[in-house]
């Protein structure tokens, strides 16, 4: 059948189809063909006609969300004990003690409307965080991406039995600082399992930063180091050789 339902709004033009004819190229729809065509028509509508209203009343909702997170203002509790501004891979003698941790979004869910949970970066190793309540309901914590660069503020915590998390502990937050905020979508935009290689070539910044890629890296300097060290503990030097040209 060579005709389409997005004709637009009824009534329908004269709508041809392919003739069973021998010598006859089109002939006219017939009226139960019409009728499946007009109930197609229908179906299509309703689905264009709820996708638009949904579209209109998810534009409102964030809009409104939007709104009411701008009134929202997270404060740094002055009763609480002074934070140690610490690195990640030092944390674990620091459990139990309110700590002050930098470093980028590597990985970000949000549970509900009262929870979200951050998996920071800092070079040093990975640190579950758990914010919850207005920290996450704040404006900055509704535009989040990955990727952004973040001081977070809280309580270094064993994580409960049975469960896991980098380092065996994550740190239950009571403040947050937004330092910058990268693109909306954060690396997912640039970079995904199906990136083609050129993609991923000229990102190659935003590559290394995954945990596959930064790993094979590490790997590849301790060798290195190794044969250094075999060879400098040994009485040899390292000489690099410039590339020589010649007009």
């Amino acid at each position: 059948m060579a005709c389409s339902v997005d004709v637009g709004k009824e009534p329908f033009p004269v709508i041809y189809v392919d003739s069973q004819q021998e010598g006859e190229r089109w002939a006219v729809i017939s009226k139960a063909q019409m009728k499946n065509a007009k109930k197609a028509f229908d179906r299509e509508q309703m689905k264009s006609d709820a996708k638009d209203k949904k579209g209109v009343w998810d534009s409102e909702r964030r809009e409104k969300n939007t709104e009411e997170a701008k009134k929202i203002i997270i404060v740094n509790d002055p009763g609480l004990p002074k934070p140690e501004m610490v690195k990640i891979g030092h944390l674990e003698a620091k459990r139990g003690q309110r700590v002050k941790v930098f470093g980028w979004v590597h990985r970000l869910r949000r549970q509900g409307k009262n929870l979200m949970f951050i998996v920071l970066r800092d070079g040093t190793g990975f640190l579950q965080c758990v914010l919850s309540d207005q920290l996450c309901q704040c404006y900055n914590g509704l535009v989040l991406s990955t990727e952004s660069t973040v001081a977070l503020y809280g309580t270094i915590t064993p994580v409960p039995e049975g469960k896991q998390a980098p380092g065996g502990h994550e740190l239950h937050c009571d403040f947050w600082e937004l330092v910058g905020l990268a693109p909306a979508g954060g690396a997912d935009n640039l970079l995904n399992e199906e990136s083609d290689v050129d993609v991923q070539l000229n990102n190659r910044h935003m590559l290394i930063r995954g945990e596959n890629v930064s790993k094979i890296l590490r790997v590849r300097s301790t060798v290195t180091q190794c044969f250094r060290d075999h060879f400098f503990n040994r009485g040899y030097y390292e000489v690099k050789h410039g590339n020589t040209q010649s007009d």
